[in-house]
């Protein structure tokens, strides 16, 4: 039995080093995911959170959890078997049913129980508050000054949820929901936030392939995403992260092909959407600078102003009516609220700075008042400072993503609470790094032999033209001396070995 154990791992892992790069990631990504749904991967349902099987009476959910534990195992095997038989198109619909079946049918699942049940069940309080920011709008209310003890926000379950009085939010996310729940209102349809964060989390997989250059690594990259375990299984109950992520990754796609105007547009849009995405604007103003080499200021502020003033009017037409209308409630939701110092501020939680101090008993309870907000300056501000440095002698996505996920995620682990999908949305973030920094070495070491292979056949030719005279003084039927006999040794790693 030890004997056949030890086959049978060799041969494993044989088979493991013959399979491509995107089959490793999918396969191991959703082997990984499929063990976590037995007990990690929850979702909020009626009165507590529970596993994603368990949404889907019994059978259905027998099926849910073979698909998931089947697909990922199918798509190594099929790549050790048919190799290029098995086409990148075959390969990019495995990977799709994949994430259907992980994310999307669980997603839908929710839905379906929400609206047979109640309204309040089934579904995140962050997406319920927003689908009542956007009523509270329509009945001319400002979003930041209203409460929301008339929503069935009251009955979602939490005890004292400060969310009945803070909309900790930015203005778009409502703002982009209010023609839909005014659509879906008035023709007595019910509406869902996830009608929104689904198709923004389709198309972030969509988007963020358009990164990379090989087949391989745009799969592996999707994979990895779509199937990050902090941050997939809150797409099923309606959090906010892929709609963020979308208009993030399609901006750096559009300055990835030089569109400097379109992409900070769309990721001021992001902005507008969460605080998280605040943060990258001031790498992007480096990036859009640094790329040019401004030897005067004018030709810097040409360079930074000229791309950015879209993106400038966008925020300001977002944010200033709400700001003009009454910066008070705008100032207490967004950042007393988030900070502490609000009548009801969000109590310390999740894994972050904040509940170590809680569990030691720094902190006394968890909605006592503490001095998060200079800590979080205090720390993110030099890794901020120093990237922006690395990033204006190097500027590359590559840089520019690894000062941003850095930075947040200084700011974020310092902050009032620490929760599982600002990990996964900073992994998110930091994913496409891996690819574009392996991508670039490569054209590197291209460039490389080629110089060498140059410096070579430069070597070559002139020790030619130094034999040429004695060739040409050597006596009829004399052998001529000839490179051929002794080749120059080639150095090594270059375009000859």
């Amino acid at each position: 039995m030890i004997k056949a154990a030890e086959r049978f791992t060799l041969a494993a892992l044989l088979a493991w080093r013959d399979l491509s790069l995107d089959a490793k990631v999918v396969s191991a990504v959703g082997t990984a995911n499929w063990l976590l749904l037995f007990a990690n991967h929850t979702t909020v349902a009626a009165t507590r959170d529970v596993p994603l099987w368990q949404l889907f009476p019994f059978g259905p959910d027998l099926l849910f959890l073979i698909a998931c534990g089947v697909l990922p195992l199918a798509y190594a095997l099929r790549d050790h078997r048919s190799r290029a038989a098995f086409t990148p198109r075959q390969r990019a619909w495995h990977v799709a049913s994949i994430v259907a079946v992980f994310v999307l049918v669980p997603t839908l699942a929710s839905i379906v129980l929400r609206e047979t049940g109640k309204p309040y069940t089934y579904i995140h309080d962050g997406a319920l508050m927003v689908e009542w920011a956007a009523r509270k709008l329509l009945l001319g209310q400002n979003p930041y000054v209203a409460d929301y003890l008339d929503t069935p926000l009251y009955y979602w379950p939490m005890v004292n949820n400060p969310a009945l009085y803070h909309l900790t939010y930015f203005p778009f996310l409502f703002l982009v929901t209010t023609p839909f729940v005014w659509l879906f209102d008035k023709v007595g349809l019910f509406w869902d936030q996830r009608y929104l964060y689904a198709p923004a989390y389709i198309a972030t997989l969509a988007v963020v392939p358009l990164l990379a250059k090989r087949v391989d690594n745009r799969l592996a990259l999707v994979a990895l995403l779509g199937l990050n375990p902090q941050l997939f299984p809150f797409v099923v109950e309606g959090r906010n992260d892929f709609f963020v992520l979308l208009f993030l990754f399609a901006g750096l796609v559009l300055l990835q092909r030089d569109r400097r105007t379109l992409g900070p547009l769309a990721i001021a849009v992001a902005a507008a959407v969460k605080l998280h995405a605040v943060f990258i604007m001031p790498f992007v103003a480096v990036w859009l600078v640094a790329t040019r080499r401004p030897r005067t200021l004018r030709e810097g502020w040409d360079a930074l102003w000229r791309p950015l003033w879209p993106a400038t009017l966008f925020l300001a037409v977002t944010f200033l009516p709400f700001l003009i209308n009454d910066f008070a409630a705008f100032y207490d939701d967004v950042v007393n609220y988030n900070a502490g110092g609000a009548a009801w501020t969000y109590p310390i939680s999740g894994m972050g700075f904040s509940a170590l101090l809680l569990a030691l008993g720094v902190i006394p309870f968890p909605q006592a008042d503490f001095p998060f907000a200079a800590i979080e300056i205090a720390v993110a501000t030099p890794i901020a400072l120093w990237w922006m440095w690395r990033l204006w002698q190097r500027p590359t996505l590559a840089t520019l993503l690894t000062g941003y996920a850095l930075t947040l995620l200084a700011f974020l682990f310092f902050g009032r609470y620490f929760q599982g999908n600002y990990l996964g949305y900073i992994l998110a973030v930091a994913t496409p790094v891996l690819f574009l920094t392996a991508e670039a070495r490569v054209p590197a070491r291209r460039r490389v032999r080629a110089r060498r292979t140059r410096e070579i056949a430069t070597a070559q030719r002139g020790s030619a033209a130094a034999a040429a005279p004695s060739s040409a003084g050597a006596r009829v039927g004399e052998p001529v001396p000839t490179l051929a006999t002794e080749p120059l040794p080639a150095p090594a790693g270059s375009a000859l070995d």
